[in-house]
């Protein structure tokens, strides 16, 4: 079967599409934001407050309020640096950072405020002696819903430190998290897996860099039944990343767990989910489309779903 990108051209082309994207949402900055969060008070000297909107199956847009964090300085990497901008996004998707290299997720720390749980992710230089990351490298951040997850990638980054997500299990909102593999050697991905529906803010900072993703729960669920359009699952790594290459044209995808232990990504099997659908005739009809297409290498199937949503 003939692949629609070969494994050299990934890695360009994923940096192609962070780089349209960043553009997009320079050019697509909220005016509002500024005046809403003028008389909010904020963790150390902010860069970007960064606003997601929650987008369901009917793709309705929804915008989440923004959260305070509290004042905080010093020296040490889990703390702030220098003000540059503040920008909001809608539909779920948030994007930011400076183009780096050789960037290690050191760690992912929570801290609990109220009803409001703030995970940062920090960042170092990788070097003969390790020092802390001046600018955020770029990164990409999508929110999905039913499972409501977040999946996180990093530009420029080639360590992940943080991969045990050894603070995410105190955490009082989240579910599960995993390592991604991908075939970009410079891009770390990883996906956080929620309890139920949250409403989200995150905020960039620089000097030492860090991003901050504020989430709280948002309104109680219901119950609701929806048809997933998915591949068979695979072992960490498998043909996982070779599906996103042949499928890099949907709009939808995520990798997400079939079954394994909580947080830990290696003992686990995972699939590929090409798209949720309300109705089920839909999800038929998109998956014949894939199997007549790509042929007997990569198969889809739909699958209807339980799960939690509005």
């Amino acid at each position: 079967m003939k692949k629609q990108n070969s494994k050299n051209d990934f890695p360009f082309l994923t940096w192609l599409i962070a780089t349209f994207i960043l553009f997009i949402a320079a050019v697509n900055t909220v005016p509002s934001l500024t005046a809403r969060i003028s008389n909010t008070p904020v963790l150390g000297h902010l860069v970007k407050a960064v606003e997601f909107g929650n987008v369901p199956v009917s793709k309705e847009q929804e915008t989440n309020e923004v959260f305070a964090t509290t004042p905080s300085k010093s020296n040490d990497i889990s703390d702030t640096g220098n003000t540059v901008k503040t920008f909001a996004f809608e539909y779920g998707l948030a994007t930011g950072g400076t183009i780096t290299d050789n960037v290690n997720v050191k760690s992912i720390t929570v801290e609990k405020e109220d009803d409001v749980e703030h995970i940062s992710i920090h960042f170092t230089q990788r070097g003969e002696e390790e020092e802390y990351q001046l600018l955020a490298p770029v990164y990409i951040i999508e929110y999905q819903e039913n499972p409501y997850t977040m999946t996180f990638t990093i530009h420029g980054a080639r360590a992940f430190e943080a991969n045990e997500f050894i603070h995410l299990k105190n955490s009082e909102l989240v579910e599960d998290a995993y390592w991604l593999v991908t075939h970009d050697d410079s891009a770390i991905r990883f996906t956080i897996v929620f309890k139920g529906p949250v409403k989200i803010a995150g905020e960039e900072y620089s000097d030492p860099a860090q991003l901050v993703v504020s989430v709280a729960a948002d309104e109680e669920p219901i119950a609701t039944k929806l048809y997933t359009v998915r591949t068979p699952s695979h072992l960490f790594g498998g043909d996982i990343p070779d599906y996103e290459e042949y499928l890099l044209k949907e709009k939808d995808l995520r990798v997400l767990r079939e079954n394994g232990i909580l947080f830990s990504t290696w003992e686990s099997e995972f699939y590929l989910e090409v798209g949720l659908y309300e109705n089920k005739e839909d999800a038929e009809k998109k998956a014949h489309e894939i199997n007549e297409e790509y042929g007997p290498d990569l198969k889809v199937f739909v699958e209807e779903r339980d799960v939690i949503g509005r």
